[in-house]
């Protein structure tokens, strides 16, 4: 009989590698437009699309919401 440990099976580790990466890929995208297109009538929604995508990459890195990047004490 097999014991759930509370571990994510390797398909939903798998899932979620490819949700992050897809992620990131699309936040470096919206980088990109926003320094090759700075007069883009698009900026803005480019600057919230990227702040929702950044707020969704660190809630599915550390569901407990801690932000990975801070390194604290300065």
């Amino acid at each position: 009989m097999a014991t759930d440990t509370g571990t994510p099976s390797l398909e939903a580790g798998a899932e979620l590698e490819r949700t992050l990466d897809r992620l990131e890929a699309r936040m470096e995208a919206l980088q990109l437009s926003m320094r090759l297109q700075r007069r883009s009538p698009r900026l803005e929604l480019w600057r919230h699309d990227l702040c929702k995508m950044r707020e969704t990459w660190f809630r599915l890195v550390d569901p407990d919401g801690q932000d990975p990047t801070t390194t604290g004490g300065n």
